[in-house]
């Protein structure tokens, strides 16, 4: 009896720190932006600043997660994002402020809504180095800025 104790004790740890891990402690980034971007090679790019409050154009609050997508264009509600390994597909990073950004090893983005140079909902799930997860929902606005690439 003693032992199957022992077994249940170790069985509720370990399930308590699996669900430690993949849920975020932190701020929630369910508010942000949405515009225009540039792919590394010039080439066109839609990019995501997810804040942890309602956010403005060029007025966001830190810290921030970063996506940027440049392959699958236009979006599409609907659509699912995988970033990380083998893919070329874009980036996402977790930033602490600009200029501060660590780079999440994979990223699913997963667009529930999508209009394009309007607005966009949806869920993401960032995987860092370490085994940290990140994941939550958001919406985010379109914001009109001119880029020009090349």
């Amino acid at each position: 009896m003693r032992t199957r104790r022992r077994v249940v004790s170790v069985a509720v740890f370990a399930l308590t720190a699996i669900a430690a891990i993949a849920r975020p402690d932190g701020p929630s980034f369910s508010h942000g932006i949405m515009q225009s971007s540039c792919a590394p090679w010039d080439g066109p790019a839609v990019a995501f600043r997810l804040t942890t409050e309602p956010a403005q154009c060029k007025r966001f609050s830190e810290p921030y997660i970063s996506i940027a997508i440049w392959r699958g264009l236009p979006i599409h509600a609907g659509q699912v994002v995988k970033l990380g390994a083998g893919s070329d597909a874009g980036s996402a990073a977790r930033c602490a402020k600009e200029g501060d950004c660590k780079l999440a090893q994979s990223a699913t983005i997963v667009f529930d809504n999508y209009q394009e140079r309007t607005a966009a909902a949806g869920h993401y799930e960032l995987q860092f180095k370490g085994g940290e997860i990140l994941k939550g929902t958001f919406e985010v606005k379109w914001c009109e800025e001119r880029v020009i690439c090349g």
